[in-house]
């Protein structure tokens, strides 16, 4: 009897499953892929997921409530072709800190997002939220009074070990904004080094204070609604039970991982591919030649693209012995050779995994990449922003790949480039030997995903799994205590030195004297 009561309680347990917040607000369709992987995979698992996202899912589902936040304009959607190729796209830290910020407070603000943190009926189990450049979300889990778990979409290991462990060793450790491969040299060390410090000051002492203002200012109210007092920033930001990477060591040379970070790379793709339409189906099984697939991501269109460079595209791939499959956002494009299929949207994993296709021409975004990975296909780069340059050097220095820089005139290097990933066999053969490190895992991505996020409700977050550097301060991380006392001991044996040798030299003088 007593064996069938913990089964029921057990079973019980299971079918309610927990209610988590996802907090997805970022306003680029590939990380509303990433957000759809995580709800769908939940769902699966029975929990109940809220969702806040610009991208609402089609899906109906009793269990998934929706909070659709718009982009105000702060940042825009897309970026198109000719402002890169006119270097109208800038990286700067601090200005891209601020865009993030002012899309926080404007996620925060939104009557939607208010009324979902000042419900004091609403509950949750667990929060994860994505990082952005911003450590502000955070304050979900404050009004709530719940674990939760960061996401980090792109891997970036300096500022995954900053919230989670311990800055990460620049001496090994590469990061998006300096590209720099390892093993580093010399120069590059420094560099790393440099950065480093520079980041952690930035981080530090001029991000969160601001930081900190907006997190008060969205989240405090909501607190004090349930009869709490608004933990202290520092605190919070720090307090994640999880890190997730939206990466795997087939993709990127990881250095030493804390226990609290799990690498879940591919979790957004369905254990089922989804057919092809019955018009790609035909053109992939009569391209006997093989499909080279030309895609550059959602958010970069090629509207605005000069007109010189698409016909420059059109006549290198139209010289090919091969089907070039290209997403195109323009549908005037003209006199297209009989081998080239221009369309709007491509299932592009669909393609990836259809055996004639041999080559991926990518911007490099790391769901693309995870995406050759895992069908084992070979790609050329043509990286744009972000941390595309550090992704395809890594395909590069892995066998798989080859980089071509964007320019107007890239279409003879690019053809050449194709050239040589299809007739060596030794980047398709690379290709399919990180797609088995990839696939060779205990469980799929997306159940470990499930797992992870179950075992921090169950332990009430996770605090087994966390990192006691978070607890030290930073001088004790880096032994100036030691060093302290060390210099304090070699002050004091100078002083009894000197004080011994002054002793000796006063007796010397005096048995002199008598």
């Amino acid at each position: 009897m007593l064996k069938i009561l913990v089964t029921a309680v057990l079973l019980f347990d299971i079918s309610v499953g927990y209610r988590v917040l996802l907090v997805f607000p970022f306003p680029y369709r590939s990380h509303g892929i990433l957000g759809s992987g995580f709800v769908r995979n939940l769902l699966e698992a029975g929990h109940e997921v809220t969702y806040i996202t610009p991208f609402p899912l089609l899906e109906q589902s009793p269990k998934l409530h929706q909070v659709q936040v718009g982009n105000s304009g702060v940042l825009d959607a897309t970026f198109n072709i000719k402002m890169l190729l006119e270097g109208n796209l800038r990286s700067d830290p601090s200005k891209i800190f601020n865009l993030m910020v002012n899309v926080a407070r404007d996620v925060l603000a939104d009557r939607k997002v208010q009324k979902l943190l000042n419900n004091t009926n609403q509950n949750y189990d667990v929060v994860i939220t994505e990082w952005m450049n911003t450590e502000i979300y955070s304050g979900f889990s404050a009004v709530f009074d719940c674990p939760f778990i960061w996401f980090f979409p792109f891997d970036q290991y300096l500022e995954i070990f900053r919230i989670m462990h311990t800055p990460a060793h620049p001496a090994y450790t590469p990061n998006i904004r300096t590209r720099n491969i390892p093993p580093f040299n010399f120069r590059q060390r420094l560099q790393e080094l440099w950065y480093q410090m520079i980041t952690l000051y930035t981080r530090n002492f001029k991000f969160s204070p601001i930081e900190e203002k907006a997190y008060r200012q969205y989240f405090e109210d909501a607190v004090k609604r349930r009869g709490r007092k608004l933990p202290d920033y520092n605190e919070i930001k720090y307090n994640a039970s999880l890190a997730f990477s939206n990466s795997h060591i087939s993709l990127r040379d990881v250095p030493e991982l804390p226990l609290a970070l799990k690498m879940i790379g591919g979790f957004h793709i369905e254990t089922h591919i989804k057919p092809l339409p019955n018009n790609l189906q035909v053109i992939m099984n009569k391209s006997t030649n093989g499909v080279i697939l030309f895609s550059m991501g959602t958010q970069l269109t090629t509207g605005g693209m000069p007109s010189e460079l698409t016909n420059e595209l059109l006549k290198a791939f139209g010289d090919l012995p091969y089907t070039v499959l290209w997403r195109f956002d323009d549908d005037q494009l003209k006199d297209i050779p009989d081998n080239i299929i221009v369309q709007s949207w491509i299932p592009q994993l669909s393609i990836l995994a259809h055996p004639n296709c041999v080559l991926f021409i990518t911007h490099g975004g790391l769901l693309s990449l995870t995406e050759s990975i895992h069908t084992g296909v070979p790609i050329i780069g043509i990286p744009v922003f972000a941390d595309q340059f550090l992704n395809v050097d890594t395909a590069v220095k892995n066998g798989y790949g080859r980089r071509v820089e964007l320019s107007f005139t890239m279409s003879h290097v690019l053809r050449e480039e194709i050239h040589e990933v299809i007739n060596n066999p030794q980047y398709s053969r690379k290709a399919k030997e990180l797609s088995l490190i990839y696939h060779d895992r205990l469980v799929p991505p997306g159940v470990e995903l499930v797992h992870w996020v179950e075992h921090v409700v169950k332990t009430r977050g996770a605090h087994h799994l966390r990192s006691p550097a978070l607890h030290l301060p930073l001088y004790q991380k880096l032994y100036f205590d030691l060093l302290a006392f060390a210099i304090l001991i070699l002050f004091l044996f100078f002083i009894l030195y000197r004080y011994i040798v002054i002793k000796l030299s006063y007796l010397k003088r005096k048995i002199k004297i008598t």
